[in-house]
């Protein structure tokens, strides 16, 4: 399920969101009831934002090869990985996913063999109707 939220709900989270970060009790409770009224309002619940904030964005396949993935493709199997399977991998494996997030991050390519390992462990881990059990 993909959860997405009108414009104008999730512009008013954002605003929202910022103000749990407040060291005044009363104002971060004040800011969990209003998050939860723009969710009623929308006729969703804060499993929906949850579902949200943890969902890799989607992005088109690279133009060319389609078996290339273009870095938005490799920061999204990063972030499944992460969000999901991180727990599950060998000390080198998560050592290697969160070079793969820095190099990532910061506009920097994977190599192609790098590229190959990290759709190998998406396949193999990431929970996207290939999730195996090992």
């Amino acid at each position: 399920m993909h959860t997405d939220f009108a414009p104008e709900t999730g512009a008013r989270l954002g605003r929202l969101l910022p103000r749990l970060a407040s060291d005044h009790d009363g104002e971060v409770v004040a800011t969990v009831r209003a998050i939860r009224r723009t969710l009623d309002s929308a006729g969703l619940d804060l499993h929906d934002l949850a579902e949200r904030l943890t969902q890799a964005p989607y992005d088109a396949p690279a133009h060319g090869d389609p078996h290339r993935a273009g870095a938005s493709d490799l920061r999204a199997m990063v972030h499944r990985l992460r969000a999901f399977a991180l727990h599950r991998l060998t000390p080198r494996q998560a050592d290697f996913i969160e070079t793969a997030a820095r190099l990532l991050e910061t506009g920097r390519a994977l190599t192609p063999k790098q590229t190959d390992w990290l759709r190998d462990l998406h396949d193999r881990y990431a929970p996207n109707g290939n999730y195996r059990h090992d």
